[in-house]
């Protein structure tokens, strides 16, 4: 297990004590520098050190503790964070989000291990599907990167002379991206990472298979029946979030076999029909129907279709922001931990996990596994300690949507400094707007000092957001990007020239 690192103040914090103990106001270059680097600058709480910039840390230990050449840097470093703070305090404000949500949303901001922001960060706030970013870290620590699930075609026997005899049983692996290529590229901006359906098609043929005597039964027995999560309102499924929850239900649950089988039916029912009319476009004779039911002991496996690694997948569903996908990797991790298939087991693995890895979980309260439920509750610390554990290169965050580029940010803070430099997981009910991830630094943008070109760790979720804003012109979408945009900018300061005595 991994856990997190004890947290402690570096050197850049210890030098900011410094600085502060030696002036609140210094005069440099013959002007006085004041206001926002020495009105009310207090440190932050410290945390553990991420992995530091090798040559800020470099210089800063090369340079002793009490020397005065820290003092330039530490000032800087001090300006640039009364400066995001300044603005961060701005975009969080009533003003801005309206008194109710001011006092129920929470932000942090975390570089190179230190808090350069924070705003009610231990405060329990519905996450939306800031909560994959949970669930996914579970998924991840239990099962591992390489995880895959395979989809497999069963029979009493083997083919005989290009025939099987009797059913066709069409087992489901729990597969959360088991797709037909028409859904899978339809997805906006997906990147077409799936497991093609029809692949058990050419696998028959492969296998030399002309004819099934029997029908397909579709068998969903590896988790339970339940298509739905206690407490969500039945307009999720009606407006189209989130699909029948089901171990073998291909399109996130949605696909439908078309005439003979009803669209009333459930997605072992519906799957199974889709392979009957599959395996007849390819000229296979299937004399059955489509029903569901309970692979017998001792069948053969016929074919097979494995799905990419789990590492990939889940890039996918987070770019996606896919409910059902992740819905299913719960009751996965509900089967793997705790042998069962279930959301409550699921749900339970991923507490069990995050707690072994070290995590804070006071104030977590996950009654989903996507971030659909609104009885759902998480801290903006505990999203930078996942998100900071998992680094900005990290599988958690590699394959997160980019602002302005991909995903469900492709249309967001486009043309800005946060284009491609901000990979964010996105979140969104109604009264709920969030947006957690890493912003990467600039070239540049250090100023001379290295310590401040490291990255960006950061989580807002906005709550209580009223249907009308404050200002008309904002909208939920852009009250967030407005946080991305302003760690974006950070560091704002002077040169190191102007912080060094003339």
């Amino acid at each position: 297990m991994l856990r997190v690192p004890h947290r402690r103040a570096g050197p850049v914090a210890r030098a900011l004590a410094c600085a502060l103990s030696v002036t609140a106001a210094l005069t440099v270059g013959g002007a006085v520098v004041g206001g926002p680097a020495a009105d009310g600058l207090g440190l932050p709480a410290a945390r553990a050190a991420a992995p530091a910039d090798a040559a800020g840390s470099v210089a800063l230990l090369s340079t002793p503790l009490l020397s005065p050449a820290r003092l330039p840097r530490a000032l800087q470093s001090l300006w640039a964070q009364r400066g995001l703070g300044v603005a961060l305090a701005r975009a969080m404000g009533p003003k801005a989000l309206g008194p109710a949500a001011a006092s129920r949303s929470c932000a942090e901001a975390v570089q190179d291990g230190r808090v350069v922001y924070a705003d009610h960060p231990d405060l329990g706030v519905v996450p939306a599907s800031n909560m994959k970013l949970l669930t996914a870290t579970a998924a991840l620590g239990t099962l591992g990167p390489s995880y895959r699930f395979t989809t497999r075609l069963e029979a009493l026997g083997g083919p005989v002379d290009g025939v099987v005899h009797g059913d066709l049983y069409f087992v489901g692996g729990g597969d959360p991206l088991l797709r037909l290529p028409s859904y899978a590229t339809s997805i906006p901006d997906g990147a077409g990472v799936y497991t093609n359906v029809n692949d058990l098609v050419t696998a028959l043929r492969a296998a030399g298979v002309r004819e099934v005597t029997g029908g397909v039964v579709g068998d969903e027995s590896r988790y339970d029946s339940v298509r739905s999560v206690a407490g969500w309102p039945a307009e999720y499924g009606e407006e189209g979030d989130v699909g029948p929850l089901s171990a073998l239900g291909i399109d996130d649950g949605f696909a439908t076999a078309g005439p003979p089988v009803p669209d009333s039916l459930p997605p072992p029912v519906q799957s199974a029909g889709l392979l009957i009319r599959s395996l007849r476009a390819a000229s296979i004779e299937v004399d059955g129907g489509a029903t569901s039911g309970t692979t017998p002991a001792g069948a053969t496996v016929v074919a097979d279709v494995v799905s990419p690694p789990l590492g990939t997948e889940l890039g996918e569903i987070l770019k996606e922001s896919d409910n059902t996908a992740m819905e299913l990797l719960t009751k996965e991790l509900g089967l793997k931990q705790r042998g069962s298939g279930t959301t409550a087991a699921g749900l339970a693995a991923v507490r069990a996990d995050l707690a072994a890895d070290g995590f804070p979980l006071r104030g977590f309260v996950n009654e989903d596994g996507s971030g659909l439920s609104r009885a759902d509750r998480v801290t903006c610390s505990l999203l930078v300690d996942v998100l900071e554990r998992a680094g900005p290169d990290g599988l958690l965050v590699r394959d997160l949507p980019v602002a302005g580029r991909s995903g469900t940010l492709v249309d967001e803070l486009k043309g800005t400094v946060a284009a491609g430099r901000v990979h964010a997981k996105t979140g969104t009910l109604d009264g709920v707007k969030a947006l957690s991830g890493w912003a990467l630094p600039a070239a540049g943008q250090d100023n001379g000092n290295p310590g401040l070109a490291a990255p960006v760790v950061f989580a807002t979720v906005l709550n209580a957001l009223a249907p009308t804003l404050p200002d008309p012109s904002d909208t939920p979408a852009g009250l967030t990007d407005q946080v991305a945009l302003d760690i974006a900018e950070y560091p704002r300061a002077p040169a190191l020239s102007q912080f060094e005595p003339g």
